[in-house]
């Protein structure tokens, strides 16, 4: 975790994959890669994620990520600062972009040519105890709505079982596996049979499933 030396509102998250995500709300700028603690080194990570709550990206910035190989942009992110060199950059190393559908993501992909990959979308958190009775032995599960440029997509359970004792922990990921056309008249509540009941309510609630499911039924003329 970094956190701008220039900006209070903004701080960094490294994934184990590579992935840096930048968190926080309105502005991002160059100034920002002043940040702490240690020594910050953006061209370490190949893949750079604007999160929920960022809405403007000026120049120097993304320029700095030079191993970056997949950018992916939030819905909430109304405008990047563009160069000559930041798309000549982006062009050059085949950027794969990654947002949601009729965002400025997706526009960006168009306009140069480059591929383009929905966001993954989280989908919910649930609680479960195979006994039933939560007797100190339960699951929380994750599940994520995954998409990939090779393939069909997935549902992606990552499922955590805390032990009795302290520092106990085990879990699993799983993968269940989506047709290529699951959301084919598909809409929230239909979605909701691929999955438990238990996740029926956080599924009626989820907005950013509803616009994909919607656009990609009206791209396919279907509602």
């Amino acid at each position: 975790m970094y956190f701008s030396d220039y900006n209070d509102n903004i701080t960094f998250s490294n994934e184990w994959d590579g992935t840096l995500k930048v968190e926080g709300k309105g502005l991002v700028c160059a100034e920002d890669l002043n940040a702490s603690p240690g020594r910050f080194k953006p061209e370490e990570y190949t893949a750079l994620e604007f999160t929920k709550g960022i809405t403007r990206v000026t120049k120097g910035f993304i320029e700095a990520f030079t191993s970056m190989e997949c950018l992916e942009i939030a819905f909430s992110v109304k405008s990047i600062e563009r160069t000559p060199e930041l798309d000549n950059f982006l062009i050059t190393n085949n950027v794969l972009i990654r947002g949601e559908y009729n965002s400025l993501a997706e526009r960006l992909a168009k306009e140069l040519g480059l591929r383009f990959l929905h966001c993954d979308i989280f989908l919910c958190w649930t609680r479960s105890s195979p006994s039933g009775n939560y007797d100190g032995y339960y699951e929380n599960t994750k599940r994520t709505l995954c998409f990939r440029l090779d393939g069909p997509p997935y549902i992606y359970r990552q499922i955590f079982t805390p032990g009795i004792s302290a520092g106990s922990n085990g879990g699993a990921d799983l993968r269940d596996e989506l047709p290529e056309d699951f959301y084919v008249g598909c809409d929230l509540d239909g979605f909701t049979y691929n999955l438990p009941l238990i996740c029926e309510e956080a599924i009626m609630q989820n907005k950013q499933l509803g616009r994909f499911l919607k656009i990609s039924n009206q791209r396919l003329g279907k509602k």
